[in-house]
């Protein structure tokens, strides 16, 4: 994947994640780190479209909070290696409910942006909204959420996959930590969204309170993942008006000289 530099709105100065950090409007940005020993499951697929950011392992959670929790949007920017994919699969992975407030059950909305230019900031074109509930819940196992139908994406540039956390009720339900994060390596490609109120659904890009690589809170990769296959686009070629005017040209002179050795 292809790393890039990105402007964002409400740049925050930050010294420790901890024990919970004051954004723009009041908003805390929290974070957990936690052991992990094990892979997280099931492997990845070995064949097809594989949109991957992390390295197998979530050891931390992030959260947003008011001080109680907040809806909002964690999200992964993608770069096919071909034009042209159907995405099958999404996966994402949850973290532990003991330490997360996070259940089997809870409603969330996954969005899939197409973005041609590579920059989410400058907006993005919404592909499909899907209303889902959490799988699991345990910080090794990926809730897979099956495309029905697939998305198919024809058009070139990026793809980006995102999480809400609709069962959230904004400023009533107590903190909590929903999104998993890879924080061994940043590939510079994860993205934090907040609205100032709930983000209205289906939401536009870029958000009005935070839009921002997750790398200036806590540099890292969402556990979220997409696989699918590529799509065999059959381009038609196009004619030009001067090519159509001398193709038809050919052909008439064609026409002509085989009609005079036929006299």
């Amino acid at each position: 994947m292809k790393r890039t530099g990105k402007a964002f709105i409400a740049v925050l100065a930050i010294s420790c994640l901890t024990s919970g950090v004051s954004g723009a409007q009041g908003i805390e940005f929290s974070f957990k780190a936690r052991d992990v020993s094990t892979k997280a499951l099931p492997p990845i697929p070995s064949t097809g479209v594989q949109l991957v950011l992390d390295d197998d392992q979530g050891e931390g959670d992030f959260g947003v909070n008011t001080p109680n929790a907040q809806q909002f949007m964690w999200f992964n920017q993608f770069t096919p290696v071909q034009t042209g994919v159907r995405l099958d699969e999404i996966w994402i992975l949850f973290p532990p409910s003991a330490t997360s407030n996070v259940n089997v059950g809870d409603q969330i909305e996954i969005l899939v942006y197409g973005d041609p230019d590579g920059n989410p900031t400058n907006g993005a074109t919404l592909l499909r909204s899907i209303s889902e509930t959490v799988q699991v819940a345990d910080g090794n196992n990926f809730s897979v959420f099956t495309l029905a139908p697939p998305i198919e994406i024809t058009q070139q540039g990026d793809i980006l996959i995102g999480v809400v956390d609709r069962w959230v009720t904004s400023g009533v339900t107590g903190p909590t930590r929903p999104a998993a994060i890879d924080v061994t390596a940043s590939q510079g490609r994860s993205w934090l969204a907040v609205w100032t109120g709930d983000p209205p659904p289906s939401p536009a890009l870029p958000a009005d309170s935070v839009f921002s690589l997750i790398d200036v809170f806590q540099p890292g990769n969402w556990m979220i993942r997409a696989f699918g296959e590529p799509l065999i686009l059959n381009n038609i070629p196009t004619v030009s008006r001067s090519g159509l005017a001398a193709f038809l040209l050919l052909l008439g002179i064609s026409g002509y000289l085989f009609l005079r050795r036929s006299v």
